[in-house]
């Protein structure tokens, strides 16, 4: 149905939280989409571009703006990708014709491959955890659940104690990214610490914490983070070269170089893409040399 009169820039903006709303996004996504299309908005509005759908020299004119303050590449990407999604949006619904970010070029990021903590560190940083206390079981079980699974941070504070299936060696991960839900497995020792963990914790109904606070309560990112870096200064690293997200890389990058394969790191990490799973095929460049040269289809072919 074609409309009559082009909406505000404020107007279509709350169109457009009406519709993350309403589709279920996380209150993260919704917040850095907004973030982003309110900072576009803030720079139509202090540059006298007006108060309308910018034009496709006022996006260009915003990623100029945005470069100028030396953001991080990265920083760019995400409020650009934020504001095309915003902009498609509008295309949908049919409040404007075409996107002015169509022929609009976002800044290439440059090729940077993530950094992973080394078989080394990982053994130095499991021989940090106490697993004699309370916590301390709770904070191992947790540290291998990050290793050997890949979830993500807010993946693992979500999880309830029905998400694991010891039996099947599977943990449920319900609230991933995009709110999509898959299952990812546990190695024989995370499956261990899990019933150390299980048979000090006591269990509960399946809607609670698996990896509560001692007052039972749920624990937040911050508390998570705080533990690791705890874990990190007693085995000796330096400030910041342990996060959840580095634990994420490390397990995607040493499961290529254990053998496994993209597709199936695809599933476990919950990548709708998988060009992003990629990177760590790259990474593991060593490691699939290796693995070459046991599996060569012709080595051994002609071997046999």
């Amino acid at each position: 149905m074609a409309v009559v009169q082009e909406p505000s820039f404020g107007e279509a903006r709350d169109l457009f939280a009406l519709y993350c709303r309403a589709k279920g996004l996380s209150a993260r996504t919704l917040e850095t989409y907004l973030a982003s299309i309110d900072e576009l908005g803030s720079f139509l509005a202090q540059s006298g571009r007006g108060e309308g759908i910018p034009s496709p020299q006022d996006i260009r004119a915003f990623v100029v703006s945005l470069l100028d303050r030396s953001l991080a590449r990265t920083t760019i990407s995400i409020r650009m990708r934020s504001v095309r999604c915003f902009l498609n949006f509008l295309v949908r619904e049919e409040v404007i014709t075409a996107s002015p970010m169509a022929c609009v070029e976002i800044p290439r990021l440059p090729c940077k491959y993530p950094e992973i903590l080394t078989h080394d560190e990982i053994t130095a940083l499991l021989g940090a955890t106490k697993q004699r206390t309370w916590h301390g079981v709770r904070n191992r079980a947790m540290l291998l659940t990050l290793l050997d699974t890949g979830v993500r941070l807010g993946e693992l504070i979500r999880l309830d104690l029905g998400d694991l299936n010891l039996q099947e060696a599977r943990v449920r991960v319900r609230n991933g990214k995009g709110e999509r839900e898959r299952h990812v497995f546990a190695g024989r020792t995370l499956l261990r610490s899990l019933r150390t963990w299980l048979d000090i914790r006591g269990t509960d109904q399946e809607s609670c914490p698996l990896f509560p606070t001692r007052g039972g309560e749920r624990l937040d990112r911050r508390n998570v983070q705080r533990i690791l870096e705890r874990m990190s200064a007693r085995a000796g690293f330096a400030a910041g070269r342990v996060s959840p997200h580095r634990l994420r890389h490390s397990f995607a990058t040493h499961y290529i170089m254990n053998g496994g394969d993209p597709f199936s790191l695809q599933r476990i990490l919950g990548h709708s893409d998988i060009k992003t799973t990629m990177v760590y095929v790259n990474l593991a460049g060593v490691g699939l040399r290796e693995a070459h040269a046991k599996a060569s289809p012709v080595d051994r072919l002609l071997a046999g």
